[in-house]
């Protein structure tokens, strides 16, 4: 069956959404492929290979799709709609994906933190420091796993870990307080959005 302009348009953009859009995890598939063959994820000037890469091809496939479907009413508009659908939709089709993946997995293989919908404030004086945040951890695997959640030392504050147990197949928010010992030569306050953690999974 031959392929017309139309076709190769569209699979072009969905091949490069695939490959330079984040997935759940905040960096895109094309990272994993490119470092699968060794090859290097950004050029000495800071330029990133997995993206630009996506971004022609997405513009190429805008380009060829736009054309054959010329006589189509509002075709790039709705080129553009569905770009942006898929966009929005990716990190959730690909944290979805992990379930069906790690479903009997155990241990640190069936434990993931989502950064992207993780959020922290803090505050912290010589009485001592003080972290609220709402974390999400996905437990993809079938067994409870007791989960140690270590944020280490924010703005001269060293906060001591947590742990939390995450049922088996299970994503879920978690609202934990991380205490701190005071320091007197340091003061802090604020907010803290995709917070970084040093996840541990427990026997």
């Amino acid at each position: 069956m031959k392929l017309h302009k139309g076709s190769v348009g569209i699979g072009l953009i969905v091949f490069g959404l695939l490959f330079g859009a984040n997935t759940h995890q905040e960096f895109p598939a094309g990272e994993t492929i490119i470092r699968m063959f060794g090859g290097p994820v950004r050029s000495h000037g800071g330029l990133y290979y997995a993206a630009v890469a996506g971004i022609f091809l997405v513009i190429a496939g805008f380009v060829l799709a736009s054309l054959h479907y010329r006589k189509t009413p509002w075709i790039r508009f709705k080129l553009f709609l569905f770009i942006m659908g898929l966009t929005a939709l990716y990190p959730l089709v690909t944290e979805q994906l992990m379930v069906f993946l790690k479903w009997n997995a155990t241990g640190p293989d069936a434990v993931e933190y989502i950064s992207r919908e993780s959020t922290c404030s803090y505050d912290g004086d010589e009485d001592g420091g003080e972290m609220n945040c709402t974390v999400k951890v996905n437990n993809y695997g079938a067994n409870t796993e007791r989960v140690s959640l270590s944020p280490g030392n924010v703005y001269e504050f060293h906060f001591k870990p947590e742990t939390l147990e995450a049922p088996p197949h299970s994503q879920k928010t978690y609202d934990i307080t991380f205490k701190a010992p005071g320091n007197e030569d340091a003061g802090m306050s604020g907010d803290i959005e995709a917070p970084e953690f040093v996840i541990e999974v427990l026997k």
